[in-house]
């Protein structure tokens, strides 16, 4: 691999990477505004452009996970008669409900209450949706009109002439595990363009690299949560079509421990279950996982669940630092959306329809660009001034304190929530921002002594299960005879410093069981890092959560990775 690998090339108008809602829906209306742009300006016609969408799945959808009630207000612009087209939504939310959890019972809160407080939590005429599906159906319209989309292809790095970006190298395929080609070896191609829309969603290692190349940064550093999602088949009595339900557990909120669940019914008598759990916890032994899990033995949920079946399991982070944590979304010949961009509203637990919305505004930077024929920053700038003129911002100033004011404390945060209603997002403090959430552990000798063990719990397997048990309901698959695509920079440190230090929380933070502490055979009565990449669901919770940050994700070879069906 020490010669020069000679690559193959290809040049396109517009390239995206990340075959998500944002990227479909900006293909999608780019298409549609070319040809109204030519009916509209005769004489200064628009060439069509030719536009590639990069996918790292096997399939598009494959890597889709997502809640998911979806606001209709982008997918009613994008196409108004979505319906008509049989968008594939499992069901118009009729029947909303928010409830406080406490150890043993549920309380709702009674609907004039959140229509004062919490009204971000009425979701009635919203679509319960299976992103996976959302995924392929519009895919295939992007397709009908002219989109190229190759799914089985990782973006790997950005490519750049002097301060502009030119384009995507493709990952490697075909290298084993020390890094030496195999007889099945194809390298990477080089894709060019006059722009590159990066949507990889969340913690995408493209987006990471633009941001960190061209001081991208916003106000805020990002911080983040982790949702664990399951589905599970019902008894039809326990099955209510039209329901929503959001939820928040008092005693882990006011332990300091930020977490939420859903359950939204689906078709076909499933339900889909989640848990979002900060990590910007104290604890180093904070687990995503533990805590779904833990969570459904509460009465509410064991009375659903019992005599039901695991269909599905799947792990996200998402961002929640909301508008001041959002990066700049443009540079010379780039632009950033959807979650790349840190779109999703954690304060309304949605997303979706911001990254479409976030992708439409690029899609009419882009034709502006065309127009001009120029694409640097000068030009692809309109996106920040659309952004600030969409109702896409003004939901993100409504509740840019939220993740800042939970920083402050479950009693302030509490007070605060229902003061930003009445003055559009201000509070009790205007400007609260958040910090990075692996700031907030603290070392085990600063814990109480019973905190600086990990819980014991004994999952039934029936309706709690392990982590290695659950990664086999998330589809997942990686060639085993490959680099690890998590990457240490430094495994002495997990044995030696982090062990004694924060107890190698790795193994607490990651919902799939990839990081394990083994025997080291080598140092008598220490133990070393065993990275299991083939578990690996790609949340991105292991390169968020490190306390020292040395975890850095890169994409497996193209292809691999979860299915996501049904998510």
């Amino acid at each position: 691999m020490s010669q020069p690998i000679e690559r193959e090339s290809m040049e396109v108008d517009v390239l995206y990477v990340g075959a998500g809602p944002a990227t479909l829906a900006s293909a999608l209306h780019l298409m549609n505004q070319v040809e109204l742009w030519n009916k509209e300006h005769p004489g200064s016609e628009i060439e069509p452009p030719t536009v590639l969408v990069l996918e790292k799945g096997a399939e598009v959808g494959d890597h889709m996970l997502s809640g998911a009630v979806m606001n209709p207000k982008a997918m009613n612009e994008l196409m108004p008669d979505f319906l008509e087209q049989g968008f594939p939504t499992q069901h118009q939310c009729t029947h909303d409900w928010l409830y406080l959890f406490t150890k043993k019972r549920h309380i709702p809160v009674p609907p004039p209450v959140v229509a004062l407080a919490v009204p971000q939590f009425h979701k009635k005429g919203y679509h319960v949706v299976s992103l996976n599906e959302v995924a392929k159906w519009l895919a295939e319209r992007c397709e009908a009109a002219g989109v190229e989309i190759y799914p089985g292809f990782a973006g790997d790095k950005i490519l750049t002439e002097g301060s502009r970006v030119v384009g995507v190298r493709t990952g490697d395929m075909g290298v084993d595990r020390e890094g030496k080609p195999k007889s099945t070896f194809q390298p990477g191609m080089d894709i060019y363009a006059k722009v590159t829309v990066l949507g990889e969603g969340v913690r995408g290692t493209l987006s990471k690299q633009l941001v960190d190349q061209f001081d991208l940064h916003g106000e805020a550093p990002q911080t983040y949560e982790t949702g664990i999602k399951e589905i599970w088949r019902v008894k039809p009595e326990n099955h209510k079509p039209g329901r929503v339900i959001h939820g928040m557990n008092i005693p882990e909120l006011v332990s300091g421990q930020f977490s939420g669940m859903w359950l939204y019914d689906m078709k076909d008598n499933l339900v889909s279950f989640g848990y979002i759990t900060g990590l910007d916890a104290s604890n180093p032994y904070n687990d995503p996982h533990l805590a779904s899990q833990k969570f459904k033995t509460h009465p509410f949920m064991r009375k659903l669940l019992e005599g039901g079946e695991l269909v599905r399991y799947g792990a996200k982070a998402l961002p929640t630092g909301g508008l001041y944590s959002q990066p700049k979304m443009y540079c010379d010949g780039a632009l950033l959306i959807g979650d790349s961009a840190a779109m999703c509203n954690a304060a309304r637990v949605s997303g979706i329809h911001l990254a479409m919305k976030s992708g439409m505004l690029a899609a009419e930077t882009i034709i502006e660009a065309m127009a001009k024929k120029d694409f640097s920053a000068l030009t692809l700038g309109g996106i920040a001034e659309r952004y600030r003129a969409s109702w896409a911002f003004q939901e993100h100033w409504g509740d840019r304190n939220f993740h800042g004011a939970w920083e402050k404390g479950f009693f302030f945060f509490s007070q605060n929530i229902p003061v930003t209603m009445v003055t559009n997002g201000r509070g009790l403090i205007d400007g609260l921002k958040g910090t990075p959430g692996h700031e907030h552990y603290k070392k085990l000798s600063e814990l109480p002594p019973e905190k600086r063990v990990k819980e014991e719990f004994e999952f039934d397997g029936k309706l709690t299960f392990s982590k290695e048990h659950l990664v086999g309901f998330s589809g997942t698959a990686h060639e085993a005879d490959q680099p690890s695509h998590l990457v240490v920079a430094d495994t002495d440190l997990c044995r030696d410093q982090c062990a004694e230090e924060y107890g190698n929380p790795c193994e607490s933070f990651c919902p799939a069981a990839v990081y394990e502490m083994v025997d080291d055979p080598d140092n008598a009565g220490k133990k070393k890092l065993f990275i299991h990449h083939e578990n690996c669901v790609h949340c991105k919770t292991c390169d968020i959560a490190d306390p020292y940050q040395v975890i850095t994700w890169t994409p497996p070879e193209g292809g691999e990775g979860p299915d996501y069906t049904q998510m």
